[in-house]
């Protein structure tokens, strides 16, 4: 490890790598404990799969898309390598959303909720688009899309568990109630404190003229530029949104795995 990299800077990164090799355990060892036969088990073991081990990847070679800092000046590191591994992973976990709700729908007699399986899917991967809009072109417009998107998708999937909860029973009703609060609270924070943060640094980043880059130049940009930091002063303001994603994000995943069926 580089001497420029801060004690707290090296000291989160080994955090951050435990919980993402504990992660890949719990996974391995719900692998052997479900039983994939039974409806939904297998994708959402699947999906949870895949979301797992690109959080892990991530964990291990952190980064931050639009400024293209990094930790390790690696090609592992590359802004388009994570980004690209982050789309495939957030659209599983769209599609294990999408799954939950229309177990919800059969569970609960509200078949009319089947319905929204394409719309939170597509969804969600629009606001990828809008991701790799901003990573492309340096622009934190695309951010605040993306996070208006998952924001008004999870505002949809809360009241779908709204709507479930009262016809459900035991644990799938818990987990109905606890799920719609958790989206209402998650839909806040974008509201109230996500989407306005991308706004302002999208604003002051035009009053400041900051470039901005076409497709092609931005894509050779994200492949190859790295910013390498170690410094705990660039890194402390995203420890609490990584750490979070990557760990509780990842729990939330595999617990679709063990819904009692």
């Amino acid at each position: 490890m580089s001497d420029a990299v801060d004690r707290n800077t090296i000291w989160w990164w080994r955090v951050l790598s435990a919980l993402a090799i504990f992660n890949i355990v719990l996974w391995g060892v719900t692998l052997t404990v479900v039983d994939t036969s039974r409806p939904f088990v297998g994708a959402q073991l699947a999906l949870s799969g895949i979301y797992t081990a690109v959080c892990a990847f991530r964990s291990f070679w952190p980064r931050i898309d639009l400024e293209r800092t990094v930790l390790w000046d690696t090609p592992l590191s590359s802004v388009f390598l994570g980004r690209s591994a982050a789309t495939v992973a957030e659209i599983s976990f769209a599609v294990q959303v999408a799954l939950f709700v229309e177990e919800l729908a059969e569970r609960s007699g509200v078949h009319s909720l089947r319905l929204l399986f394409v719309p939170i899917v597509s969804a969600l991967t629009i606001a990828q688009v809008c991701c790799w809009s901003s990573v492309i072109t340096l622009s934190h417009l695309g951010h605040a899309i993306e996070e208006s998107v998952w924001a008004i998708t999870f505002t949809v999937v809360g009241l779908s568990l709204g709507v479930a909860a009262p016809r459900l029973e035991g644990t799938w009703q818990v987990v109905a109630y606890v799920g719609a609060v958790s989206a209402a609270l998650y839909v806040a924070f974008m509201v109230v404190v996500d989407v306005p943060m991308y706004v302002r640094r999208w604003r002051k980043s035009v009053a400041a003229g900051e470039r901005r880059l076409g497709l092609v130049d931005g894509a050779r940009d994200a492949l190859f530029r790295r910013e390498v930091t170690g410094s705990w002063t660039v890194w402390r303001p995203e420890v609490a949104w990584l750490t979070g994603y990557f760990t509780f994000a990842v729990w939330l995943s595999l617990g679709l795995v063990h819904l009692p069926r």
